[in-house]
């Protein structure tokens, strides 16, 4: 395994990295589980993908691959797109981002303020949208000789800044210096893959749970079609960052269930979680309940929901009536609950 550079992974812009942990409460059976909350929706940019769009720039400028006048490609579904935009635009440099139809309205809109040129690829059935807008990345590249790819499925620095930013800043934010586990929503695998290495490290008594799409390929497999597609949540790809022993568990949530554990948690909690977020607390309870040893857990919640419409009054949708497990894990979200604020 490479480790990236310290180079690739900065120690954070103002605005991005020290995001708060919101701890809630569910009463499973005799026990009760706190499920800690972290808000990257507090980031600069609005989510998760500032810290990975400062990383990417980072380590291109570090190698000298990026240098003034060049121009950042990307494939996106909208966070990363929005942030690197606004990092391109302070920085100097021209961005051209490539994204689908689905790209949500409010994000297309902040890339264009930030300058950014679009590329929107057509909808590809099958799950196999991300391979034409990689393929337009490549087209481009091959056109513009100063166009330089930030590459979030393969640099290093995409799981770095998480093994070096995210990682510690969860297990400073921890009880008593320890979470039973946490949950973390698959896309690229460079949140996953990056905490894992820390968590192993650092604090090997800690669960890594990856919760993926059902019908996405992230962890393996063919991908399939997903009617009521989250955008973030999920890949048409495997991930070429996560390696055996990184994943204890692994929780398989449909769409239309995670987006109803999102209605449920803003409902009941006040809280605004994004299609990811809500699949990682959905995760998070599929497991509490199966292991009793989980009291303490920690889920990314990598941005809000105010900019999914499909999030929004969401729950009647819920899970297959086949899906047991799916179903009752939804129905413990009917009791979820603020406790008192604690930002860490």
């Amino acid at each position: 395994m490479t480790e990236p550079t310290a180079l690739a992974v900065p120690a954070g812009s103002v605005g991005i990295g020290n995001t708060p942990l919101r701890p809630v409460r569910i009463a499973l059976g005799d026990r009760t589980v706190r499920v800690w909350l972290k808000l990257e929706s507090e980031n600069r940019f609005g989510s998760i993908k500032a810290r990975t769009a400062e990383a990417l720039l980072a380590a291109l400028e570090a190698s000298g691959a990026l240098r003034p006048g060049m121009r950042v490609v990307e494939s996106t579904s909208g966070n990363l797109g929005v942030a690197l935009a606004g990092l391109c635009a302070e920085r100097g440099y021209r961005c051209t981002l490539v994204v689908e139809p689905t790209t949500p309205r409010s994000s297309v809109e902040r890339m264009t303020a930030f300058g950014a040129d679009l590329v929107i690829v057509r909808e590809v059935p099958g799950g196999r949208t991300l391979g034409a807008r990689l393929a337009a990345v490549r087209e481009i590249l091959a056109a513009d000789p100063v166009a330089v790819w930030s590459n979030q499925y393969a640099s290093p620095a995409n799981p770095g800044v998480h093994e070096w930013q995210t990682g510690p800043e969860l297990v400073k934010g921890a009880p008593d210096g320890h979470f039973d586990a946490v949950a973390v929503a698959v896309s690229t695998g460079g949140t996953l893959a990056g905490l894992a290495r820390h968590f192993r490290g650092n604090a090997p008594r800690t669960r890594v749970i990856a919760v993926d799409a059902v019908g996405s390929s992230a962890l393996g497999g063919a991908p399939a079609d997903r009617p009521h597609k989250l955008m973030g949540f999920g890949s048409g790809q495997v991930s070429g960052f996560i390696e055996p022993g990184h994943v204890d568990h692994v929780v398989r949530i449909g769409d239309t269930a995670a987006a109803a554990a999102c209605s449920l948690v803003r409902r009941h909690t006040g809280i605004s979680l994004g299609g990811s977020g809500g699949a990682a607390v959905l995760g998070a309870v599929v497991r509490a309940r199966l292991d009793p040893a989980l009291r303490e857990i920690a889920c990314v919640c990598p941005d809000s929901g105010e900019k999914y419409p499909q999030l929004h009054g969401a729950e009647g949708a819920g899970a297959p009536e086949s899906d047991e497990e799916i179903r009752a894990a939804l129905a413990v979200l009917n009791h979820i609950h603020p406790e008192e604020k604690t930002d860490r």
